[in-house]
């Protein structure tokens, strides 16, 4: 005669069993949630790093169209102050600062003449972890 305990033919898991799979469960699941996270402060700061691109990119291509004899004063379109300077400032959405300066290159070589002026496009903005960051686009444009 053999002798069987009450549980030898018992199927399921143990209290222990289902503790451990439970805390294994939870611990992926809050890694999910972290990469998630991450991912969005990511997309974000990719979205405000775009809009930057766009509005520098938008400053230059104003000034490219901007009478010459009229680069150095503010451009209304654009929304900047400081008339009579040759650095403008303008901020758009409340989130971005956009400075444009406009300087004419050093002369005295072949490929430069007093018809060409630097045109610099600095934009600024803060990301979701309060770190400043910056965008800047330069180009030159001449009279002709």
């Amino acid at each position: 005669m053999t002798f069987k305990g009450k549980n030898s033919g018992a199927a399921g898991f143990t209290l222990i069993e289902s503790l451990i799979a439970m805390f294994f469960l939870f611990y992926i699941v809050g890694q999910m949630g972290s990469i998630f996270i991450y991912a969005s402060r990511n997309t974000n700061l990719s979205q405000r790093i775009t809009r930057a691109n766009q509005l520098a990119e938008e400053a230059v291509e104003k000034s490219r169209n901007t009478a010459y004899n009229n680069l150095q004063q503010a451009n209304g379109l654009l929304g900047e102050s400081g008339a009579a300077a040759a650095s403008h400032t303008s901020t758009i959405a409340g989130k971005f600062t956009r400075v444009r300066t406009v300087s004419p290159l050093p002369t005295g070589t072949a490929l430069v003449s007093s018809n060409q002026s630097d045109v610099d496009v600095v934009v600024s903005f803060t990301d979701a972890r309060g770190n400043a960051q910056t965008i800047r686009v330069a180009s030159v444009v001449s009279r002709y």
